[in-house]
């Protein structure tokens, strides 16, 4: 249906779907976005008739995209719009609209955005530049619009964005012009960048991958990446959604709506450059720069993270295929090259090359005109030329129990057997719909055939093995089903009101020792034999009751690097030792930690830090001095359970020492995954520690336990989650 364009008088106020409802909590922020895409009438703001107008672009879009609601055109000079009324401020409107596009000067947003709630608009787009992105001083326009969305309850995407599109209703609202030239289909774009949201569908058009809805958040001022990620999770149009984002509002929220969808998110998170980083105290701080936090976020709750378009394009199109159940692949080519291409690729994503079997061989060799093909998995069928035979290959191939997806290899040139060759591709297409299983078909032709072939089928093509089976792979090692992200019970025995007592005796910055054990041993985590004590005095009546050897350090909360500073004095075997040891630490100050030295055992790092984005995130790997020296650590956001912390410990490549090399009896792994669940839920109960870190903690053959601790404490953080925290 054509758009249309409305000039008629005034009519009475339309009554928007939804008004005066009631809607449940759950599904309110479904509401929220829904309108953003169903609107059943859009007023164009900010249009003129003059050939530079900008606004112009988004009607002309409207058309192109053959939107079947109402549209109405506002701008200050009013006049006519290829033969349509341009009403001269949004107050003039004949009736409440459910959506406005504004495209005007910053300053005169705020305006726009009043007249907009004083005539019922809800929703409304700011596709204008101008705001914090150009510096601080334009902070109070931004105050502004705040109080006036706050006044009328609106919500805006934007500013600083391209808009949004609607294929199934023609809703496109991009400043810019655009064709709509990629298909209706099943994925969902959202972009921070309106550049490469544009370029996302630009690809969708090469490729033929089908887009349903697009959006471009801009700037995220209202509407930020999670309230549209919420609304598509459960948007019955919407089978793979893809995001670009510079920056993440609010990890934790991000990462719990992936977990808990069915649907593939396909990421491309940039500026990850190091820039930002912020000089940390303890070590696991520093080892856990925000990208590192990222990549372990989005790993943890089934994203896939892309680094450029391409790779997100074939992604994409990777989830598009049927889900692969297991690692069997078949592959038929018809060129031995790319055969062999094939194979060097199924090896290197982990992929199994099961054997044809014999009578499957038997059938294909009666058929072989030279008999100068190879029988093997990859097939190279170079030799036949029989199309129905590829046809029917295929077919047995999928029926196979062993066989949990087909790369199918392709080539042909578009001038003897087109259109056999296209009925063979699309037939491929029919047996992937019938069985349930990938076929990854790889076609190789000429420029204009290819290019041909790719529109004319459902289904997406590739044009190089790897890539095909890079996609392919991303698809097989997707979660089933959403994960449990978070543990939701802690550890037995943890006693948090005692922690908190011990947390809240204390102001900021570096914890005393004997509070931080004090959490520590209150939250169930094994701790060398300690006494915190001040006095040459008191020491030694400690050491009588503790038993030599033992180990003194300084307890002086400013000494953050004990070791370097000279503060640990180790192997004391009597009082004499122990006595010229406090004297050469009475220059840092009166408070000493008094340790039993214990037989050591492989170190190991535990440790976290709250992150902005994800809150309260836990890295280990192995310790002491190896932490500065190879600086390999695993990250996971917390809180989580044992079963989680064993696979946390096993990212570890240091984690093989646990398993006993060279004769040696392995470790307690179950002890050490043990500790660092109840590290997860100390970070997770107190955000106001900001940094912890246990290092070294011995792990032996029979348990483990932290020799050194710190923690640095700040005041409470607000919540990264829009939820509480377990």
């Amino acid at each position: 249906m054509d758009a249309v364009f409305e000039a008629a008088p005034s009519v009475g106020p339309r009554k928007h779907r939804g008004t005066g409802l009631t809607v449940a909590p759950e599904n309110q922020e479904r509401l929220n976005m829904e309108h953003f895409f169903n609107a059943e009438s859009v007023a164009v703001v900010g249009v003129s008739s003059s050939p530079t107008n900008l606004g112009r672009a988004i009607v002309f879009n409207l058309m192109e995209f053959q939107y079947q609601g109402v549209i109405y055109l506002v701008g200050p000079k009013g006049g006519v719009l290829a033969g349509h009324r341009i009403y001269r401020d949004v107050l003039e409107l004949p009736e409440p609209v459910d959506l406005a596009a504004v495209l005007v000067p910053a300053q005169v947003v705020p305006e726009v955005l009043r007249q907009c709630g004083q005539r019922g608009i809800r929703r409304v787009i700011v596709e204008s530049a101008g705001f914090r992105e150009l510096g601080e001083e334009r902070l109070s326009l931004e105050q502004q619009i705040q109080e006036i969305l706050d006044r009328y309850q609106m919500r805006m995407i934007g500013p600083n964005c391209i808009g949004v599109i609607h294929r199934k209703n023609g809703l496109a609202v991009p400043f810019m012009p655009m064709r709509a030239e990629a298909p209706l289909g099943r994925v969902a774009l959202v972009s921070q960048s309106g550049g490469v949201g544009a370029t996302m569908i630009n690809l969708c058009a090469a490729e033929n991958v089908g887009f349903g809805k697009f959006a471009s958040i801009g700037n995220k001022f209202n509407v930020n990446e999670n309230d549209l990620l919420e609304y598509l999770t459960s948007d019955p149009e919407t089978e793979v959604i893809f995001c670009y984002l510079e920056g993440i509002a609010q990890g934790r929220r991000l990462i719990e709506i992936a977990a808990r969808s069915s649907k593939p998110f396909v990421v491309h998170k940039s500026n990850w450059g190091g820039a930002g980083a912020v000089i940390a105290l303890s070590h696991s701080a520093s080892l856990s720069s925000d990208d590192k936090v990222v990549e372990a976020a989005f790993r943890q709750c089934g994203i896939t993270r892309v680094f450029e378009q391409d790779d997100a394009m074939n992604a994409v199109k990777g989830f598009l295929l049927p889900p692969m159940r297991g690692r069997r692949l078949a592959v038929i080519s018809r060129s031995g090259g790319h055969a062999v291409m094939a194979a060097d690729a199924a090896e290197e994503f982990g992929f199994e090359l099961p054997p044809f079997p014999d009578e499957l061989i038997q059938m294909i060799s009666r058929r072989a005109r030279a008999g100068v093909i190879r029988f093997h998995n990859p097939l190279d069928m170079g030799d036949i030329f029989d199309l129905e035979l590829y046809r029917s290959l295929a077919e047995q191939t999928l029926t196979r129990a062993d066989i949990d997806a087909v790369l199918f290899i392709y080539n042909y040139w578009g001038l003897f057997d087109t259109e056999e060759s296209r009925r063979l591709i699309r037939s491929l297409g029919e047996l992937m719909a019938t069985h349930g299983k990938p076929v990854v078909v790889c076609v190789f032709s000429t420029v204009g055939e290819t290019t041909v072939s790719r529109r004319s089928m459902t289904f997406p093509i590739w044009t190089d093995p790897r890539e095909a089976l890079r996609a392919l792979a991303l698809n097989r090692d997707r979660r089933d089903g959403p994960p449990m992200v978070f543990a939701r019970e802690r550890p037995s025995g943890i006693d948090v009101p005692r922690a908190k007592q011990f947390v809240e005796a204390t102001g900021e910055g570096l914890l005393p020792a004997d509070v931080l054990a004090g959490v520590l041993e209150a939250y169930g985590i094994p701790l060398v034999p300690w006494r915190m004590v001040r006095g040459l005095e008191a020491l030694l009546e400690a050491s009588r009751e503790m038993g030599f050897p033992v180990v003194l350090k300084t307890a002086e909360t400013h000494v953050v690097h004990k070791t370097d500073a000279g503060g640990v004095v180790m192997n004391l075997s009597g009082v004499s030792q122990l006595e010229r040891a406090y004297r050469s630490l009475e220059r840092f100050g009166p408070a000493v930690l008094l340790q039993k030295q214990v037989e050591p055992g492989l170190e190991w790092l535990v440790g976290g830090r709250q992150d902005d984005q994800f809150g309260p995130v836990v890295v280990t790997g192995l310790g002491g001095i190896h932490v500065e020296v190879f600086r390999e650590t695993a990250i996971r956001v917390a809180p989580f359970d044992r079963e989680d912390a064993r696979g946390l410990l096993e990212e570890c490549r240091g984690s093989a020492l646990m398993q006993g090399v060279r004769g040696r009896p392995p470790l307690d792994q179950e002890a050490m995954a043990d500790l660092v669940s109840r590290v997860s839920w100390i970070l997770n109960d107190f955000p106001e520690i900001r940094e912890l870190d246990l290092n070294p903690v011995f792990i032996r053959q029979n348990g483990c336990e932290a020799v050194d601790w710190r923690a640095v404490k700040k005041g409470r953080q607000p919540s990264t989650s829009s939820e509480k925290r377990p």
